[in-house]
């Protein structure tokens, strides 16, 4: 028994050579068993290399295996093949049952059990502590070691605890993959396979000590066993050296195989070197950039390269995104100018998950043929995804979200539509929990005639029959998780889910997606070997279905679908610590950005760095720390930069995927030591334009890039040449056509015909207010929500107008109370009435609220806060209304009244042409009167919800016309009543319905002081006529003193009793022109609409637009970007201006109105 050392730097020829003597001596010796062991994603093409090398071509007595297929080898030799191994799925499941078991007795661990990831991390520290061979009884010891770190000791506590739970669940049963090679290892002997063969380990940075303990076993029944080990030949590999040193982990490896060596009395040959010291290794014969990149990359001291090259590139991209579409496009240069085949190109990252489906959707748009070596997660197949939202259904008790995710993955004999149709109704009535989907929807509230409840309710029933028995099955307080596991395999069957998987196939197949084909050919068998593991392991345990989703969740996070490249010549996509790569020319090393390479860990496990060191002090080795890892890091990089043969490019992008800045890595710094001359290229365009241009899709996508530049000019010579030539290909000159209609596409839209605007509308236009204002901001929206009657999804939720509108309700009920019971509000506003008052606001606020047509009010503790708040700022609004009430001679005389076009009032009723008219309507809130021997004034109040200021520049463009259409109506109404009296607009308001904040004062004066602010801050706004007589009827305040400022209305007078700048008034004649002027602006609106209009040209005002909240904007496609898409921009005016263009233009002298 002999052990034999192949050494050589990478590259150098180790894997050829100990190839080379295999076949030789397997040819010698045909009896002796010759045994390659390599990684285990390197078995395949290490079989490949042996039989195109073998002179027969075939390997009757040399065998390719990894650790633990010879280890299933000998087992099966030996009559041991029933030995059950515990995989990583069972091992979670182990782990988690263990925390649960000792969750009352763990100190550290109990806070962190239900945090994602725990149960993996505690499964990594049982897997490492099997690896390394460390017992519970070893861990015990260490606590007394290290009483003076409590942190420490807790941990080791609490892993003894996990550990010895997880050891006597497998007691008798189970073996785990870590303590394969131990069982191994006293088989070792017995096995004739291995007596008198010849092992060699290839592809090895190291070995476990487990590994370890197997090739002790190894050297006592082998004749010879070969191991090479990547060392630069100018080492010397009898000395140790620094672990910082780039062959540190290889002289460690050599180190303990002499010292097993020595103590099994194993024969040490003279080491084999591939290569000689001065000489080039092999793979960089033609390749003197990359053979000095291998000779001195993390080599101290290194000798700078100087000579003129392009066999290394550093490329800076501007996103993820512009770094693959570069190496795209060097692909298709090595492609197309070098002749490279596929298989002679690899790309490997540091970060395969970031940039795995960046690679996939371009890389498939370009037609390259290639396989990404990364296993998928079976949670992101939709088998898996519907077992996962069928338990979630009923965990989390047929919520919105659990139900509709559970219909929507695709498996399910309902259609999407009729999946859209049950989700509108379920959104609108808040449709949750197991009892209200197995009863019969019936019609609820005024709105529910739009539903057909028939097919709803047959929708309904079909979803629900395969639940009820699914329920039926798992509804025991009592169920195990067999009973669990058999009704989600009753499902499965019920749903013939397996058939459903077979039509994917056969539909993937047609399509030429092999890789999916696979992936749904083997998804059925892992869950059903997931379920059969499950019941193996956990059966007979009662649980609750929490628990039991958990435990699943936990073996789907363990599973993977292994995949193979789907032909022999692939590009390979790799992760620099995963993937092996074999005889490649070029080299693509992308992600190249600090925090990648070397790659930051968020977590360094249950134990950290600091505790690690301590435990090794100790003689406990465990894992390599944060900090040996990185120097691993680097001998895998050198691994990586060293396995081309003629180009090497190395990329990074300068922002990250979440548009973040990025730093290149210190390793763009190390190359650019050695190879002074060579710089970091950016984009160059001419050569980008011709890699388009010549590439995979022949120029299309550039093509495509530069139509959206090509009606102003910005487009180049190449796009130019190709466009002529794709114009000159008959089958794409109709689709290069279709697409240019595009470009000079403007988003305009033709004007309605009149049949269509009768058809929509009617003659007889019937328009509120709110209508009108959404013509004036956009004309589009007003054909939408009003020609289309479009509308958004309904919510069972407390939405904003909801609020609102209770908040008119409450009032208007609180109004009619009083009025009922003959209070007057004069009388309610008294200190000694306060009782009263909020008796009535309480009756009124919980009228409105049972008269919604919502049960969803009272749906969530939520909303009962609403409720209380709706009550409070009621009882506010009430208060102050009675102050400013009390505080004139004008008294409530109507509260929410309607006009119609039934009333047939002159002044809403409007002739637009000789087939139409228009008829307003509306609602208004409050009229107060005050009637004299020979007028009437009229005072109109609007109640908002939301802060509204009456703005004479919006009444100017048509965006407010609400309290003028009002008050016409009013004086009309009014006139008909009393016609004998004369009408006087004396004012119209908004009152925004509020609760304000008052800094708190201290002193026993503070309540008045405190009123008075709050009802300053409730201070009505609005237009005022300037009658100094009708002001002291709306405020007795401007009786008092000269010079006041109302807490009711928005006037202030001067010490010489003139209006201040701040006040908002006018005279009667300019209530009048305004009346008049916004009555043709209603006129012109309406004019347009029966003209078919129904342009998408939004206003815009300040920073404010039409588009701001407006519920149309997905479709309309109004874009700036693109031509004839512009704001209809309004100016900000001066109300002086505007009153004196509406004076002039109505024949108004504001000065005879002042003096009056």
């Amino acid at each position: 028994m002999s052990l034999q050392l192949v050494l050589g730097s990478s590259g150098s020829g180790k894997s050829y050579r100990v190839n080379q003597y295999m076949i030789a001596e397997s040819l010698k010796d045909i009896d002796c068993n010759y045994i390659m062991i390599v990684p285990e994603q390197f078995t395949l093409q290490t079989q490949k290399d042996i039989v195109s090398m073998h002179p027969r071509h075939g390997i009757m007595n040399v065998d390719v295996l990894s650790f633990l297929r010879l280890s299933y080898r000998i087992f099966e030799e030996l009559g041991k093949s029933k030995v059950s191994i515990l995989e990583e799925t069972g091992k979670s499941m182990l782990v988690r049952k263990a925390l649960e078991e000792k969750k009352e007795e763990l100190s550290v661990f109990k806070a962190d059990m239900r945090k994602q990831g725990f149960v993996e991390e505690i499964k990594s520290l049982i897997s490492e502590l099997l690896q390394y061979s460390i017992e519970p009884q070893q861990l015990l010891k260490m606590i007394d070691v290290t009483q003076n770190k409590p942190m420490l000791c807790g941990k080791l506590h609490d892993t003894v605890l996990v550990y010895e739970s997880f050891q006597k669940m497998l007691e008798n049963k189970y073996i785990t993959a870590e303590e394969v090679l131990e069982v191994l290892c006293d088989v070792v002997i017995k096995s004739k396979i291995l007596k008198n063969s010849v092992i060699c380990f290839d592809g090895f940075t190291g070995f476990t000590p487990n590994q370890y303990k197997l090739i002790r076993s190894l050297f006592s029944v082998s004749k010879k066993v070969m191991i090479t080990v990547t060392l630069d030949p100018r080492e010397d590999y009898m000395k140790k050296g620094e672990e910082f040193q780039l062959f540190y982990l290889s002289k460690k490896t050599i180190h303990q195989l002499f010292q097993i060596a020595k103590e099994t009395s194993t024969e040490i040959d003279e080491p084999w070197f591939a290569g000689e010291k001065d000489k080039v290794p092999y793979r960089f014969g033609n390749s003197p950039a990359l053979a000095s990149l291998e000779k001195n990359l993390f080599r101290y001291p290194y000798e700078c390269c100087n000579i003129v090259q392009n066999d290394i590139s550093l490329y800076a991209a501007g996103s993820t995104k512009k770094e693959i579409q570069y190496v795209l496009e060097k692909i298709q240069y090595l492609l197309r100018e070098k002749e490279y085949r596929y298989r002679d190109i690899a790309v490997v990252t540091g970060d395969i998950g970031t940039y795995e489906s960046i690679i996939e959707r371009e890389f498939e748009k370009a037609g390259i043929c290639f396989f990404i070596d990364n296993k998928k997660d079976v949670r992101l197949n939709p088998f898996v995804d519907l077992l996962r939202a069928l338990l979630d259904v009923f965990v989390n008790h047929f919520t919105y979200e659990g139900v509709f995710r559970y219909l929507r993955t695709g498996l399910l004999e309902i259609s999407r539509s009729e999946i859209d149709m049950l989700e509108n109704y379920v959104l609108a009535y808040g449709i949750r929990g197991y009892g209200a989907w197995n009863k019969v929807w019936k019609s609820r509230g005024k709105k529910a005639s739009q539903y057909d409840f028939d097919e709803l309710n047959g929708i309904r029933a079909r979803v629900m029959e395969p639940l009820i028995p699914f329920y039926d099955a798992i509804k025991r307080k009592d169920c195990t998780v067999e009973d669990y596991t058999r009704a989600m395999y009753e499902f499965i069957v019920q749903q013939r889910l397996y058939e459903k998987l077979e039509q994917y196939c056969e539909l993937f197949e047609k399509e030429e997606k092999p890789l999916l084909v696979k992936e749904f050919r083997q998804i059925y068998r892992i869950v059903m070997e997931l379920f059969d593991k499950i019941v193996e392991l956990l059966g007979t345990d009662s649980m609750s279905l929490k628990e039991y989703q958990e435990i699943l969740d936990t073996g789907y996070s363990e599973m993977q679908v292994g995949l193979i490249p789907p032909g022999v010549d692939q590009l390979m996509v790799g992760d620099i610590e995963r993937t092996r790569l074999k005889d490649i020319k070029a080299l693509f090393f992308i992600g190249v950005n600090d925090g990648i390479i070397p790659k930051s860990k968020e977590s360094g496990g249950i134990f950290s760095d600091r505790e690690r060191e301590l435990l090794s002090e100790n003689k406990m080795e465990l894992a390599p720390t944060k900090r040996q890892n990185a120097y691993i890091e680097q001998f895998y990089l050198y691994f990586n930069l060293t396995k081309a043969s003629e180009k090497l490019f190395i990329s990074y992008s300068k922002l990250g995927a979440d548009g973040k800045a990025q730093k290149p890595s210190f390793l763009i710094g190390k190359i650019k030591k050695i190879f002074p001359d060579l710089t970091v290229t950016e984009e160059d365009r001419e050569e980008v334009i011709l890699d388009k241009i010549l590439g995979g899709d022949r120029g299309w996508t550039y093509l495509l890039d530069g139509l959206g530049k090509f009606p102003v000019g910005k487009v180049d010579i190449y796009w130019k040449e190709l466009f002529s030539y794709y114009m000159r290909q008959e089958n794409f000159r109709k689709e290069l056509r279709r697409l240019v209609q595009g470009v000079y596409y403007t988003n305009e839209e033709k004007k309605l015909s009149r049949a269509v605007v009768n058809a929509l509308y009617g003659t007889e236009l019937h328009n509120s207010v709110t209508r009108l204002e959404q013509y004036a901001s956009c004309a589009f929206a007003h054909f939408l929500a009003y020609g289309l009657g479009l509308q958004e999804r309904k919510e069972f939720r407390v939405a904003i107008p909801d609020i609102g509108d209770l908040f008119h309700k409450s009032i208007e009920i609180f109004s009619k109370n009083i009025q009922r019971e003959g209070v007057t509000w004069r009388e309610l506003g008294k200190e000694d009435m306060e009782g009263q008052r909020d008796l009535f606001v309480h009756e009124a606020v919980i009228q409105a609220v049972e008269g919604h047509d919502s049960p969803v009010i009272f749906s969530s503790k939520r909303n009962e806060y609403l409720v209380n708040r709706l009550e409070r700022m009621t009882s506010r609004t009430i208060w102050a209304l009675c102050q400013q009430i009390s505080q004139g001679d004008f008294e409530p005389s109507g509260y929410e009244v309607y006009f119609s076009p039934v009333d047939h009032l002159a002044a809403n009723t409007i002739t637009l042409d000789q087939q139409s008219i228009m008829r307003l309507k509306g609602r208004i809130d409050r009229i107060d009167v005050l009637e004299e021997e020979e007028t009437v004034c009229i005072k109109v109040i609007d109640y908002k919800s939301g802060e509204t200021t009456f703005d004479l520049t919006k009444i100017y463009y048509g965006l407010q016309l609400q309290l003028v259409v009002y008050l016409n109506a009013v004086m009309e109404m009014e006139k008909n009543k009393t016609p004998l009296k004369k009408v006087i607009p004396a004012g119209i308001f908004y009152y925004n319905i509020q609760d304000p904040m008052i800094e708190r004062l201290s002193s026993e004066e503070a309540k008045e002081k405190v009123e008075e602010a709050i009802l300053k801050e409730l201070k009505m706004n609005g237009l005022v006529n300037r009658d100094k007589n009708i002001l002291k009827r709306l405020d007795r305040v401007f009786e008092e003193e000269q010079s006041a400022k109302s807490t009711v209305i928005p006037v202030e007078l001067t010490t010489k009793g003139n209006f201040s700048a701040y006040s908002s008034v006018a005279g009667e004649e300019e209530f009048k022109a305004l009346s008049t002027f916004v009555e043709n602006k209603i006129t012109q609106f309406g004019k347009e609409i029966v003209d078919g209009n129904t342009k998408a040209v939004p206003y815009q005002m300040d920073k404010r637009t039409a588009c701001d909240y407006c519920k149309f904007d997905g479709i309309c496609g109004f874009d700036r970007k693109l031509p004839g898409n512009q704001y209809r921009k309004l100016m900000k005016r001066n109300k002086d201006d505007i009153w004196e263009e509406i004076n002039e233009q109505y024949g108004v002298d504001r000065g005879t109105e002042e003096s009056n």
